[in-house]
């Protein structure tokens, strides 16, 4: 068309993907708010489809949030089918935003795209004017194997008055549990749990910072009486450790007559399978707990922005009732809960989004006022705090933007804004009414044992390596037939080729000049996981020429636990929360 040109949508607007139970989500962020209609006209359902299609199951559904220029895409079953995704790459879904940013945009002739502007967002002062009592929140991990130094570093120069350590995905209570059943010694808390707390916690004494941590799985009072022994240790006196706990369900879950929220299954039906199951806490514990003197608060498994909501809730007084402070409240934690990922970590794209001193990100703080809430990171780490770091937290692992479902409200995010009030400070804005009263139910995973899995790889370089990694994928099959292998699942990848989006992969323009063949499998039973090694192995002398092997000279066994995850919703009267003070 006369008047139009055409270019990749990463010249228009970024994006940031992630994945939620049985969902992936992805969002498309204009980088500059005027091109918020084009995206709108052009990015449609059909389009991403034709994009995706390959490799999703499910439906495909599209949420506009204008406010922040931004489309919200929720896909169903990407890859191998939501939460059975067992043998995909890891990390799979997290990497669909960058399939996204290859789509074809049309824009005007003359238009300049994001790789040759200016990526500074002007100051606005007196946007994130400050007034009345504050209270500062640091975010020290976003999750279990985070980074350590970020946690001294916010008590020494952060003048916080809450250092929250998040540490859960939503296979990590199910994973905790397995190893113990097959280990039958792993502690049931964070195994880090001492790691974290020892380089902080004398200092967080003296000062006066309380510690907020869901570090407790599926043992917090262990945990607890874990961290009195080492404040014991340290010579810390009158230290008061909290247990948040009550959400452990595993033992009845198959007893309540409830279904699965992703197939309508009667969980009865799974009763031998389940290894754990637990509901999600909202911040009520938290607040109790402070509320008692704490210093230190340990839960088992809350929604991960009342880690934050909970001291907000408690040092100003907000009633529970109250679902506008709720909503609030609701939207600083879910920016906050991600750690790292607000100040630049997982944004940077070379050339178009730049982001300095990622080996050195300094996390994020939330001030809070009744009038404000500013965010910032210390003075000189690494890394980016912009509307548009703000923006893509805000929609990560998000499905409908205008209904946020928590344990303590519903939550509108498409009423809020960002501004640039300094650099690497942001004011957050909500606009009218955001918050809804809470669900009458609570969200409860359901970890289930699916069996086994195993994988191993084969690498190959120079000329030819593509065909030889085939003929080595052939070889493989026709084993796998003579030897009777009963797999329930087995799957092929060429690393650097379509490992990642699979189906959807563009075709590779030339011959790769190494390849690495990944096989993985799942299979019923330990025994029959196990084989694929022994076929592995036996290349070395039996397979095409040129073929290396992936780390086969380590000893011992490469087959793991396969964890499966559903969900239900739980009345909430049947979730019994409890508080222990130590």
């Amino acid at each position: 068309m006369s008047g139009y040109q055409t270019m990749a949508l990463r010249e228009v607007a970024h994006s940031r993907s992630g994945e939620k139970g049985n969902s992936s989500m992805v969002s498309v962020i204009a980088y500059d708010p005027a091109d918020y209609e084009l995206l709108r006209e052009q990015v449609t359902v059909e389009r991403v489809r034709e994009l995706y299609g390959p490799i999703v199951k499910g439906g495909i559904a599209r949420y506009e949030v204008p406010r922040i220029g931004a489309l919200n895409f929720v896909m169903d079953e990407v890859l191998e089918g939501g939460r059975s995704r067992t043998l995909a790459f890891e990390e799979s879904g997290k990497a669909l935003s960058s399939l996204m940013l290859s789509l074809p945009v049309r824009v005007p002739d003359g238009y300049v795209g994001r790789a040759a502007r200016n990526q500074d967002s002007p100051p606005a002062p007196g946007a994130g004017a400050r007034g009345g009592r504050s209270v500062r929140l640091g975010s020290a991990t976003a999750w279990s194997r985070d980074r350590f130094e970020p946690a001294l570093d916010l008590v020494e120069r952060g003048k916080v008055d809450y250092l929250c350590f998040e540490t859960m995905s939503e296979v990590t209570m199910s994973a905790a549990q397995v190893a113990r059943l097959d280990a039958d010694s792993t502690a049931a808390y964070d195994p880090y749990l001492v790691a974290r707390f020892e380089p902080v916690l004398a200092a967080c004494k003296a000062k006066g910072i309380r510690i907020i941590s869901n570090q407790g799985w599926l043992d917090p009072r262990g945990a607890a009486r874990r961290i009195k022994e080492l404040a014991a240790q340290l010579g810390i006196a009158d230290l008061k450790v909290a247990a948040v706990s009550g959400g452990e369900l595993s033992g009845r879950i198959a007893d309540l007559g409830l279904r699965y929220s992703e197939d309508g299954e009667p969980v009865e039906r799974s009763r031998d399978r389940i290894v754990s199951a637990e509901a999600y806490l909202g911040c009520e514990g938290i607040v109790r707990a402070l509320a008692d003197g704490a210093d230190v608060v340990l839960t088992t498994r809350v929604a991960d922005a009342c880690l934050y909501l909970g001291p907000l809730a408690f040092e100003f007084g907000w009633s529970l009732d109250d679902h506008e402070q709720m909503a609030r409240g609701m939207v600083i934690g879910h920016l906050m809960e991600c750690g790292a990922q607000l100040s630049g970590g997982y944004f940077a794209d070379p050339g178009y989004k730049e982001v300095p001193g990622l080996e050195r990100l300094g996390n994020p703080i939330a001030e809070v006022s009744e009038q404000a809430i500013t965010l910032s990171k210390l003075p000189g780490s690494g890394g980016l705090l912009t509307p548009a770091t703000c923006k893509e937290q805000l929609l990560y692992e998000v499905a409908d933007p205008s209904r946020y479902l928590a344990p303590d409200c519903v939550t509108n995010l498409g009423a809020v804004d960002f501004v640039q009030t300094a650099p690497d400070e942001v004011a957050v804005l909500i606009h009218g009414e955001a918050g809804q009263p809470r669900p009458p139910t609570l969200k409860a995973l359901v970890g289930l044992r699916e069996g086994y899995m195993t994988e191993e790889m084969v690498i190959f370089a120079g000329p030819g390596a593509l065909r030889r990694a085939r003929m080595t994928q052939d070889i493989l099959e026709r084993r796998f037939q003579a030897i009777g292998l009963d797999a329930q699942e087995l799957r092929f990848d060429y690393l650097g080729m379509n490992a990642v989006h699979r189906e959807a992969t563009p075709a590779p323009a030339c011959e790769p000049y190494e390849v690495i063949l990944r096989v993985a499998l799942k299979t019923r039973e330990r025994q029959e996981a196990e084989k694929l090694r022994k076929e592995i192995d036996p290349l070395a002398v039996n397979g095409v020429s040129g073929t290396g092997k992936w780390a086969t000279s380590a000893s011992g066994s490469r087959v793991r636990s396969v964890i499966g995850l559903n969900s239900c919703l739980v009345p909430r009267e049947l979730v019994d929360m409890q508080v222990t003070l130590y």
